[in-house]
């Protein structure tokens, strides 16, 4: 007589809800093994007439984060440990940070280390203590960490919060980085409600963007004319782009003035 092993198969159904306090636990499992007898009865989970599936034990639990969650489906394999939580917790942090939804792809490597120093840059013109080596180090790998980064928060940094401007040492930067605002796509992040520090003022942030366009362009500069030249025409189409996106924005402002009564 030959033993055939029982093959498992482990099923998860994600509810969500507006907290844990909202779940009951005794009503839900009910309710899910109500509905799977109903799917099984209609042939919805085995073929018609077979009954050699049997739907093991039903359980309803509510992790209170990710990585509990995956601690309590992997149950059957790993000791619920302190170090193994720890570990998880790990694990699930660094799988949100390399993937994360906002991950989308709008920089070259290139322009990410041109972004990245100038963040350094940036950093240290106001943290620097004489040894500021390590200023680089943290940026790309401590606790701010832009190396990993994804590309919206690496832009949001260079451009929103911090912008980087002011500090680029040459010419070939400030091209770089005019190069990379210039972009559609990058316009479309900073101006982004999403952002924690959105573009909203044009004449704040051209103000900010003449600190890189300015030395190329002022009077007495060292910069080759054909960099002048693409230096006011990347300027130009920055600001066009700009007043395209926030020119709405600003209509809206005046309508809501002119609408408002006067005393």
């Amino acid at each position: 007589m030959q033993n055939t092993a029982t093959h498992q198969e482990q099923f998860i159904v994600s509810v969500g809800t507006a907290g844990a306090q909202e779940v009951d636990t005794s009503t839900m499992r009910a309710g899910i093994e109500h509905g799977i007898n109903i799917a099984r009865n209609e042939g919805m989970l085995t073929p018609l007439a077979d009954e050699s599936t049997e739907i093991g034990a039903i359980r309803v639990a509510a992790p209170v984060s990710p990585s509990a969650a995956l601690l309590l489906m992997l149950e059957s394999v790993i000791a619920d440990t302190p170090a193994a939580r720890r570990a998880v917790e790990m694990a699930v942090a660094s799988i949100v940070r390399q993937h994360a939804r906002d991950r989308v792809v709008i920089l070259t490597d290139d322009e990410r280390e041109h972004l990245i120093t100038g963040v350094i840059e940036t950093r240290k013109a106001w943290q620097s203590s004489g040894e500021d080596d390590w200023i680089g180090d943290v940026v790309q790998h401590g606790y701010d960490g832009y190396a990993a980064e994804p590309d919206i928060g690496l832009i949001e940094n260079a451009f929103c919060d911090q912008p980087v401007f002011r500090h680029l040492p040459d010419d070939a930067s400030r091209l770089a980085v005019l190069r990379i605002l210039a972009k559609p796509a990058v316009l479309d992040v900073i101006c982004s409600d999403e952002r924690n520090q959105p573009v909203h003022d044009l004449e704040e942030f051209d103000q900010e963007v003449n600190r890189a366009v300015g030395p190329m362009t002022a009077a007495g500069r060292r910069s080759r004319p054909e960099d002048t030249l693409e230096a006011l025409q990347l300027h130009g189409l920055i600001l066009q782009q700009l007043q395209d996106r926030l020119g709405s924005q600003e209509a809206d402002e005046e309508g809501d003035v002119a609408e408002t009564p006067r005393g």
